[in-house]
């Protein structure tokens, strides 16, 4: 049975290495991206590239986006030229960037009459896991539509988890990033105040990596971190905007999240601050200068 067609929409940090796998994976690919100098590697390797949105929509049984937020997606999906104009019954269309769970079932409420099946499927992991191809998709939508597209999903990943029913993926995905975003800062806050009591990187790193708090997370931020150099893996603006996402969703929910609504609004302040472009990890950069440090190190 031959494959189905494939559009990737969104070339960035993350984008651009997942699309790569699918092409490597044996699926027929076309590619949409904005800045079309970065489709340029990708049609090299054999994929077809769309001059719209709607170009790759009409091309594809199912359309992946991989973009920044809300914002983007719209702005894909709707005009004459946007995806939504291509996309017809039987298709499906998936998101694999980070939204929030409501902007997830918003769009899935806006495709259903066009007969378009939609699936939440962000992605656990960064730059490093998107080239490696050891993603962790978590999906929420139809349970036979996720398993249909569980082949597709594991040349990008190592894992699927169904998460549920649409926005549970979204749900998921803001939850682990929460988590992710407080466990960064509770390291850079460690480093401050020891350095700030004298302490060395050196001591403090040991003792970390030698007993229970040691963790796979750490190990890959202590080279950044003892540099003071913080190219992204996961750029903080991205970690803002999450963290915003994950606030009001508690807002809508009830949950009590305290912790995590003051990282927003420390996330938010060294996006200010000119961060957004660094590794989420460069929060440290704004504890550094409230300890009255200018050095990130």
């Amino acid at each position: 049975m031959d494959k189905q067609r494939i559009g990737f929409m969104g070339l960035g940090i993350m984008g651009q290495a997942m699309a790569e796998n699918v092409l490597q994976g044996g699926w027929p690919l076309m590619v949409y991206n904005r800045s079309r100098d970065k489709t340029v590697i990708l049609a090299e390797l054999g994929a077809r590239v769309a001059a719209t949105p709607r170009e790759l929509a009409v091309s594809s049984d199912v359309v992946i986006s991989m973009l920044t937020g809300p914002e983007a997606v719209y702005a894909l999906l709707t005009g004459e030229d946007g995806c939504a104009r291509g996309l017809e019954r039987g298709k499906v269309f998936v998101n694999m960037g980070s939204v929030s769970p409501a902007y997830a079932r918003e769009i899935a409420s806006g495709l259903a009459p066009l007969g378009v099946t939609y699936v939440d499927a962000p992605v656990s992991g960064s730059k490093r896991p998107a080239e490696e191809g050891s993603l962790v998709i978590l999906a929420g939508g139809p349970k036979d539509t996720i398993q249909a597209l569980t082949p597709l999903f594991l040349s990008m990943g190592k894992q699927v988890v169904y998460c549920g029913d649409v926005g549970q993926g979204s749900m998921v995905k803001m939850a682990i990033n929460m988590l992710l975003g407080n466990m960064m800062e509770a390291l850079g806050e460690m480093l401050s105040f020891g350095r700030a009591g004298g302490l060395s990187d050196d001591v403090l790193f040991e003792v970390l990596n030698a007993g229970p708090l040691a963790c796979g997370l750490f190990g890959q931020k202590e080279k950044m971190l003892r540099e003071d150099y913080f190219p992204a893996q996961f750029p903080l603006k991205h970690m803002a905007k999450d963290l915003k996402y994950a606030v009001d969703t508690a807002y809508e929910t009830g949950a009590a999240i305290p912790a995590a609504a003051a990282m927003q609004q420390l996330y938010g302040a060294a996006k200010a601050k000119g961060l957004g472009e660094m590794d989420f990890s460069a929060v440290i950069k704004v504890l550094a200068e409230l300890s009255g440090s200018k050095a990130g190190c």
